[in-house]
């Protein structure tokens, strides 16, 4: 067996070796995004629970002083 690499094998390999990089570079930056999608989502509903807490602590006063007057 002749164990002599052939050029052209090599270059015919070069386009699926440069689809896979950037496949993979398309993914992963993807997935950053998404990523960073989930973090302001989590963030948002932090802030909607903090608001609506705030919200109802408000209600529950205006209602007790307002049956004051």
């Amino acid at each position: 067996m002749d164990m002599k690499i052939d050029l052209k094998l090599l270059i015919s390999y070069a386009p699926l070796l440069l689809a896979l990089g950037i496949t993979w570079g398309v993914f992963s930056t993807k997935l950053e995004a998404v990523a960073a999608k989930v973090d302001t989502i989590t963030q948002m509903q932090q802030d909607i629970a903090v608001i609506k807490a705030k919200v109802m602590w408000m209600e529950d006063y205006l209602v007790k002083n307002g049956s004051d007057n």
